[in-house]
């Protein structure tokens, strides 16, 4: 979901919540509230603290006396300004999403490496972007040339990419040895990095942002110019030869 369509839904949701039923029972409350999370979830992710703060909430009195229902209502009442609250910083948090320049978006990246990492992305998990995306990279070519799951790294990149490769890669021999290296470093440089330990750095973003880049040139590369070649049944570029 992209930031500004969040934004918009959450702010008629801000506004719905004006107008609920005063009583957690009711339709439009158990409706408005899976809504909120629903889209909470798909935007910041489930881990977010302002996601969590939302679930936090409560909706009804610690304390009350026996058949008053006054404590209930009162209760939802002042919590109504809470949750939209809870709304506003999710929506400032959104447009603040919104007005960062893209380094990748859904429409420049090979769509099965996006789908698989677009919840980590959402969330800001940058960590976990970068290692899913060379984990599914690898998974990916390896079944698409029907290799076994034990070959891993330097010797899946040549076996596939190589001299003797079943997938090579360009019309030049220069071209070809390129793009085995380019598939050595992601498995070698990248994968060994992301997938053995947990990097702290300042510029996690834009080095997980670019590290799904170099991984989705590498699959749209392979859909090009072996899509109708390919072991399983994922969806193959028109632009096969």
């Amino acid at each position: 979901m992209k930031p500004d369509d969040a934004a918009d839904r959450l702010r008629a949701l801000h506004t719905e919540a004006a107008h609920l039923p005063t009583s957690t029972s009711s339709a439009e409350f158990n409706s408005w509230n899976l809504r909120v999370r629903s889209v909470l979830n798909r935007a910041l992710g489930e881990t977010h603290h302002i996601t969590e703060t939302f679930l936090d909430i409560r909706w009804t009195p610690t304390m009350y006396t026996m058949g008053d229902n006054s404590a209930f209502i009162n209760t939802f009442r002042a919590t109504i300004p809470e949750a939209q609250g809870v709304l506003d910083a999710a929506i400032a948090e959104l447009d603040l999403l919104a007005d960062d320049t893209p380094i990748a978006d859904e429409s420049g990246v090979d769509p099965e490496l996006w789908e698989h990492v677009a919840p980590e992305m959402q969330a800001g998990a940058w960590g976990k972007v970068a290692s899913q995306a060379v984990i599914f990279t690898e998974d990916r070519v390896r079944k698409w040339a029907g290799r076994p799951v034990g070959e891993v790294g330097k010797d899946l990149a040549v076996a596939i990419f190589g001299k003797a490769g079943q997938f090579q890669m360009g019309k030049t021999e220069g071209e070809t040895q390129g793009w085995q290296l380019f598939a050595q470093g992601i498995a070698q440089a990248l994968r060994n990095v992301d997938a053995h330990r947990i990097q702290d750095r300042p510029d996690h973003k834009r080095y997980a942002l670019g590290l799904v880049g170099a991984c989705s040139l590498l699959l749209t590369q392979m859909r090009y110019e072996h899509g109708n070649r390919f072991r399983d049944t994922a969806p193959a570029s028109s632009g096969s030869e």
